[in-house]
């Protein structure tokens, strides 16, 4: 508007000749830099001096370390030189051709093998110490010398470009200086029609004045607004002055209230603010930082002001270049992280005092990623030392495999965790028993972590180990005794029994634990009762025999005085209470033998008169015939007078004969002497007296007698007592027919034997009571009618005679008995 068409167009075509001079000048500048190939040359002896510092960055590595100890603080060959170098080599060989006769282009060629084969040399050399082969390390120097041969020519060729260089910039400057003189006096006019647009625009000035007081008016109101914005806002220009602030700004640094503080740079401010600070006794403030911060526009996060509360400090730039500073208020946030870091050192004090080791792994690698102070305790390493440790190196080389084993496993989203004991080496070297309870889950890292807590269980595992050893002591003091003990509880629920109660009632343990005492013994317990009681039970054993057993039921009371627990012990007392019946029937026989007695002796007397009175019958019938001569009857009558008393003699003689049997039977003692006697008149003699009693049964009784038969030493009553009971036995079996056979045996040493043998075709003998037959008071008759003493005293009475009895099943069944008695020789 103020040149004019007329100027705009000198202006432009002055502009253009300046535009036009300029970039002649540039465009020959850039030729000239074309022309001597700057930029491939430049690049190349940046490529080469780069591999040269690599190669040689690499061999004073190697060489160094090959000389040094090995240790921890040495730097890695493999970690950042061998890397360079062949990322240097790669660029190198794909950007240049090395000369081909040299090392450097047959290593270029089999860059991939080369690489291949030197790599794991220095690796191994990192890792494991082992010295890189004398000739890895020839082929290397070597490669070295032709990269310093390669930079020598690759400097010498810089120098010949730099001189190029210098020619073409001498012609470059001369068409400059040309361009130059145009682009002066194209700016010579344009001085002029700006001097002369100048006049002109003092028009043009007076009214941005009136342009800027309504900016400062709009100014006022963006501060208005500003002062009313929570945060604190402060504006510097280009320079770092400071242009405006807000109130909240002015009190959070104090400083800002000073006078003239507008136009006062930031590192200004920012230093009185630290001083103020520092003389409250802050402390050093971190001044340079600050000014760092404010530079780069970057944020500075939970710093604290005078106040004492804390603001977020960003710095931001315009477009313009101004910087816009703003100050958040961030107090809440900052108590809730120090009540949160509260939280967290409570929390770390209280794992701290945790007598369990709390852990976290890292699956991965198998290494601690924290550890709880219990460690040292447990351990007797410090938490500390054992962060970075893998977690094998503590385990016992009896749960080695095992817990590597399930620490190896398969991570599962849905794994309920584990629970596990196994053996782990602590203080000291010792081996303790732990419990771990752990679970696994991803981290924000995307790792698989373990985090559970490690419990030190070697006392327990000991008092458990000693009481097993006191339990099976008193188990086997419970199982030795042989009598019946079950433990119940308040609802008499069988809690625990023995083997006696197995035995007894013909229940497993397995099938009686956990059932009700009554399902199984029926008995008259009150479980409410607090003292001792007693009481009788009949219980059916696995045998099948029916018991009486003898209970004793003590009641266990807790704290409060109640019934808790119920231990009853049962004694056998079947044998006790059929060996008192044996007794009770023993004495009832020994009085029935005693009344026998007694009636025999007050019978024989009549029978003695009566054989008295017959005799002399006789003698006066005979002696009065005599005396007559002829007989004072009928011969007939007297024929048969005579024939009648005599039988009544016999009858007599009999019965006397009988009585005096049944008193040696009742007296059981031998009469005197032992005397060679015949055993088939104790057969015979013993038939006789059983005879009625098996037709009352309705038996048979068979007799085979070996008329050759042996006679043996002892009494023949006693014998014949031992074949009535025999026959009896047989009797109450309940079969038809008992045979008894006496025949001689002789043994391969020559002695001969009589032998007795007596079968009956009843049941025969249980398998069971076989073995035990002749022992006291084992009986296998029904309950009232035997006492369980017969064979014992049998067997007694052959013995005595040194002779054998013994028992079996025959085989077409019934029972058999034999007795063999030594023979008189």
């Amino acid at each position: 508007m103020a040149l004019g068409r007329r100027g705009v167009l000198l202006a432009t075509l002055a502009g253009l000749i300046g535009l036009v001079a300029c970039v002649i000048a540039f465009g020959d500048i850039a030729l000239s830099l074309h022309r001597s190939d700057v930029n491939p040359e430049r690049r190349k002896a940046r490529e080469v001096l780069e591999l040269d510092n690599a190669s040689r960055n690499l061999m004073r590595n190697i060489l160094a370390n090959q000389a040094a100890n090995p240790g921890p603080a040495r730097e890695r060959v493999s970690d950042r030189p061998w890397l360079e170098f062949t990322t240097s080599l790669a660029i190198l060989c794909r950007e240049f051709a090395p000369p081909p006769q040299s090392k450097l282009a047959q290593t270029c060629r089999a860059q991939p093998e080369f690489i291949a084969r030197i790599g794991p040399a220095i690796v191994k050399f990192d890792d494991d110490h082992q010295p890189i082969p004398p000739a890895l390390v020839r082929e290397l120097l070597a490669l070295r010398d032709d990269i310093s041969d390669l930079s020598q020519v690759t400097t010498r060729s810089a120098d010949s470009m730099i001189g190029r260089l210098v020619d073409d910039y001498a012609i470059a400057l001369l068409v400059l200086t040309i361009c130059t003189t145009a682009f002066a006096a194209s700016g010579l006019v344009l001085i002029l029609l700006v001097g002369r647009a100048s006049m002109d625009f003092h028009l043009q000035w007076r009214r941005a004045a009136d342009s800027v007081r309504d900016a400062e008016a709009t100014r006022d109101m963006l501060r208005e607004i500003i002062d009313t914005l929570p945060a604190g806002v402060v504006v510097y220009d280009r320079d770092e002055r400071l242009l405006m602030f807000n109130g909240v700004a002015k009190s959070i640094t104090p400083a800002l209230g000073d006078p003239d503080v507008i136009g006062k740079t930031y590192e200004a401010l920012a230093r009185e603010s630290a001083r103020r600070l520092e003389a409250q006794g802050r402390g050093p403030q971190p001044v340079d930082k600050w000014l760092e911060r404010f530079r780069t526009r970057s944020v500075e996060r939970m710093r604290q002001s005078e106040d004492g509360r804390w603001f977020n400090w960003f710095e931001i730039g315009t477009p313009s270049g101004y910087t816009v500073g703003l100050r958040l208020d961030v107090t809440d946030i900052k108590k809730h992280e120090i009540e949160l870091e509260q939280a967290r050192t409570e929390y770390q004090t209280l794992v701290d005092s945790l007598a369990d080791v709390a852990y976290r792994l890292d699956i991965a690698t198998g290494k601690f990623t924290f550890m709880s102070a219990a460690a040292k305790e447990v351990f007797g390493v410090a938490p500390e030392q054992m962060v970075g440790q893998h977690f094998l190196k503590f385990i016992a080389p009896d749960s080695y495999e095992r817990v590597q084993r399930t620490t190896t496993r398969e991570y599962n989203p849905d794994d309920p965790g584990t629970f596990a004991r196994f053996t782990m080496i602590g203080a000291g070297g010792a081996h303790h028993h732990v419990e771990v309870r752990a679970r696994r889950r991803i981290d924000a890292q995307g790792r698989v972590i373990s985090v559970g807590v490690i419990r030190d269980i070697e006392d327990r595992m000991q008092l458990e180990a000693r009481l097993d050893q006191e339990v099976s002591r008193l188990r086997s003091i419970v199982e030795s005794g042989g009598a019946l003990i079950v433990l119940v509880d308040a609802a008499m629920n069988i809690v625990m029994v023995n083997t006696g109660f197995t035995q007894l009632t013909g229940t497993s343990a397995a099938d009686a634990v956990g059932r009700h005492l009554q399902d199984i013994m029926p008995c008259p317990l009150n479980p409410v009762r607090t003292k001792r009681s007693r009481f009788a039970l009949k219980l059916t054993g696995k045998d099948g025999r029916e018991r009486l057993v003898a209970i004793t039921a003590t009641p266990a009371l807790d704290s409060a005085g109640a019934v808790a627990s119920i231990v009853l012990l049962g004694v056998d007392d079947t044998e006790r209470r059929e060996a008192e019946q044996a007794l009770f029937a023993a004495e009832r026989f020994a009085t029935v033998g005693e009344m026998a007695g007694t009636m025999a002796h007050e019978i024989s007397q009549p029978l003695q008169v009566i054989n008295i009175a017959c005799i002399t019958a006789l003698e006066e019938l005979s002696e009065a015939n005599r005396r007559l001569g002829s007989p004072t009857a009928d011969a007939s009558t007297v024929e048969f007078v005579q024939g009648k008393l005599e039988r009544i003699s016999q009858q007599v003689d009999a019965a006397s004969r009988i009585i005096g049997d049944l008193r040696a039977y009742v007296r059981g003692t031998l009469s005197g002497a032992p005397e060679p006697f015949d055993i088939n008149d104790s057969v015979r003699s013993a038939v006789d007296l059983t005879d009625h009693g098996l037709s009352e049964a309705g038996m048979t009784l068979d007799q085979e007698l070996d008329a050759n038969l042996p006679k043996v030493l002892g009494d023949g009553g006693r014998l014949e007592q031992v074949l009535v009971n025999l026959i009896n036995n047989a009797r109450d079996a309940g079969g038809k027919n008992v045979k008894i056979a006496t025949d001689t045996l002789t043994e391969g040493d020559g002695k001969r034997f009589a032998r007795i043998v007596v079968d009956d075709n009843g049941p025969g003998i249980a398998p069971e009571v076989l073995p035990r037959l002749f022992m006291s008071f084992v009986s296998t008759k029904p309950k009232g009618k035997g006492t369980g003493l017969g064979l014992r005293i049998c067997r007694r009475i052959v013995e005595e005679m040194g002779g054998t009895i013994a028992a079996s099943n025959g085989p077409g069944g019934g029972a058999r008995f034999e007795i063999l008695l030594p023979a008189v020789t």
